[in-house]
C-alpha cells in the first residue's frame, strides 16, 4: 500500500514542478472522488457508478477563447513494463465519463471550489510518468493502437494526454528557463507567446499568459520575454522537430516573420528540445537561413536580424522521483 501511494505522489510532485513554470495552477484539494448524477456511468460490476475520482485539477486562462480550461487529471505513475493499451484504454473510459459528468456537476464544482458564474470548459488530461525511466517506445504508437472507436468517448468532450517523453520535454523546459533566467539569459518577466490568427484574436494581456496544453504539444513553444542586462528583449523559442531538412527550418522561419518576431532590436534564441534531433541540423538550419535571405533578395536588414538568431541544443534534465525518495519525507 505504501508502495502505491509513494508512486502515485511521484506523479503529483512531477506535475506541479513542471506546470508552475507554465503559469497552470492547480486547485488546492487533490485525490478527491465527486459524486456521479449520471445513471448511464457503469462501474466495472456493471451497477451504477456513485463517483469519479479526481487526482488534480489544473487550470488556466486560454488567451484565445477567453475562457478558464480546467483539466480534469488523472496522474499514473508506471514501471516501464506496466505501460500497456488495455491499462490505457481502461483509463481513457474512466476519465471519459468523469469528465461528461464534472461538466455540469455541482458536487464537482463544490469539491474542487468553482464558480459556476464563471466561463469555463472542463477537459480530460491523462497524464502518463514512468518513473523508472525505461520506457522507450514511440508513446504514441502505443495510443494509436488502443482504438478509440471502441471507446464510448461522449460527445464534446475532450480529453488529452502526455507520455513519459512528453513530460520529460517538460520537465527539460521547466529547468531550462529556470537556468536562463538564472544566467541573465532570458528575463524572469515572460510570458507564452501567442500571435493573432486569421479566425481567432488573443484576448487579454499580453505578459503573463500561460501556455496551453495545445502550445506545449505543438511543434515549437514561444516564449517571450523583457530582456536582461545581457541580452534585449525577445523570444525564446522551444523546437520539438527533428530538424532533419532546411525546408522544414524554410517554413519554421517563414513563420516566425509572418508572426512579426524577425525584427531588428528584437533576440531570437532557438532551443533545440527534440531527443531525436537529426545528426545534420544544425547544417540544415544554415542552409535555411541562407535560402531565406536569398529569397528575400539578399535584403540587408533581414540578413542582419538572421544572423543574430542563436540556434543551441537544451542539455536533456531527467527527473529523478522514485517510490524509494518519495517515501522518505522532511
Amino acid at each position: 500500500m505504501a508502495e502505491t501511494v509513494n508512486v502515485g505522489e511521484i506523479a503529483e510532485k512531477l506535475s506541479c514542478d513542471i506546470f508552475s513554470s507554465f503559469f497552470w495552477q492547480m486547485k488546492e484539494k487533490w485525490n478527491e472522488n465527486f459524486s456521479c448524477h449520471c445513471p448511464t456511468h457503469l462501474g466495472a460490476d456493471g451497477k451504477p457508478k456513485t463517483h469519479h475520482p479526481g487526482d488534480a485539477i489544473f487550470y488556466y486562462e486560454d488567451p484565445y477563447l477567453g475562457s478558464t480550461i480546467y483539466l480534469h487529471t488523472d496522474l499514473k505513475a508506471y514501471k516501464k513494463e506496466t505501460i500497456g493499451k488495455t491499462k490505457l484504454r481502461d483509463a481513457f473510459k474512466s476519465l471519459a465519463i468523469a469528465v461528461e459528468c464534472a461538466r455540469d456537476s455541482d458536487s464537482w464544482r463544490t469539491t474542487f471550489a468553482v464558480t459556476d458564474c464563471e466561463n469555463y470548459e472542463v477537459r480530460g488530461l491523462l497524464f502518463v510518468h514512468n518513473h523508472d525511466h525505461g520506457y522507450a517506445k514511440p508513446f504514441y504508437d502505443l495510443i494509436e493502437k488502443i482504438g478509440f472507436d471502441s471507446i464510448p468517448i461522449p460527445q464534446d468532450v475532450y480529453l488529452h494526454y502526455l507520455g513519459p517523453r512528453d513530460i520529460n520535454r517538460f520537465f527539460t523546459i521547466a529547468n531550462d528557463i529556470i537556468r536562463l533566467t538564472a544566467l541573465k539569459k532570458m528575463s524572469g518577466e515572460y510570458t507564452f507567446y501567442y500571435p493573432d490568427l486569421v479566425l481567432r484574436r488573443r484576448q487579454g494581456d499580453v505578459w503573463g499568459q500561460p501556455a496551453t496544453i495545445e502550445a506545449l504539444t505543438s511543434p515549437y513553444l514561444i516564449v517571450q520575454h523583457k530582456g536582461t542586462e545581457k541580452v534585449g528583449p525577445g523570444y525564446v523559442v522551444y523546437y520539438n522537430r527533428p530538424g532533419a531538412s532546411h525546408t522544414e527550418f524554410e517554413y519554421f522561419l517563414d513563420s516566425l516573420s509572418r508572426y512579426q518576431m524577425l525584427e531588428s532590436g528584437k533576440s531570437v534564441q532557438i532551443r533545440v528540445t527534440s531527443p531525436a534531433a537529426d545528426a545534420d541540423i544544425v547544417a540544415n538550419f544554415k542552409i535555411a537561413k541562407e535560402r531565406y535571405v536569398k529569397a528575400w533578395g539578399f535584403d540587408p536588414i533581414r540578413e542582419a536580424v538572421l544572423n543574430q538568431v542563436s540556434f543551441d541544443a537544451v542539455t536533456a534534465v531527467t527527473d529523478s522521483y522514485n517510490p524509494g525518495w518519495m517515501g522518505w519525507r522532511n
